[in-house]
């Protein structure tokens, strides 16, 4: 028992009770970005198979490539925006040999010369990715396919954790 449950128990039930209560609120240590690159992956890999739904963000309903990546990434606790281009905008550029598990890939898929992208996932690692496919709903794919490669607009990472 610390000092401060010991000190606590000292003064009866009312006051442990509310220490108790206080010490719930207090925050966790902070998770290392590794860790947070674990549970990315892992919050991944639970909507496989859910189908595709332009503009879906609910698991239960269907999702898009956004909505997709906007759902694992609120579920470890990061914040994105909600549509591919704005995710692309608001997350940092790497270079491919940088990335790391947990990162976004990016793509234009039409291989629009307007647009910049219209899609994205998120990278696995061993040179995976898991996105909301149009034809098959979410699923895992090798990015390294020529197909995929040859749509690639880039590589970016969180503002949260560019520290690895």
């Amino acid at each position: 028992m610390t000092s401060f449950r010991r000190h606590l128990t000292s003064f009866g039930p009312t006051c442990l009770l509310a220490g108790l209560l206080l010490w719930s609120t207090l925050p966790v240590t902070a998770q290392t970005v590794g860790q947070v690159r674990d549970r990315i992956v892992r919050s991944s890999l639970d909507p496989l198979a859910v189908p595709y739904v332009w503009g879906g963000t609910q698991p239960h309903r269907g999702l898009d490539c956004s909505g997709y990546v906007l759902l694992v990434y609120g579920e470890v606790g990061l914040n994105l925006p909600r549509l591919s281009a704005d995710q692309f905008a608001f997350t940092q550029y790497l270079r491919p040999e940088q990335v790391h598990r947990g990162d976004l890939v990016f793509f234009n898929m039409k291989l629009d010369p307007g647009r910049i992208v219209d899609h994205v996932g998120i990278y696995l690692g061993a040179g995976y990715f898991a996105h909301a496919s149009f034809s098959r709903g979410v699923i895992i794919e090798d990015l390294r396919s020529p197909y995929y490669q040859q749509r690639l607009r880039g590589i970016r990472r969180h503002p949260a954790l560019s520290g690895g």
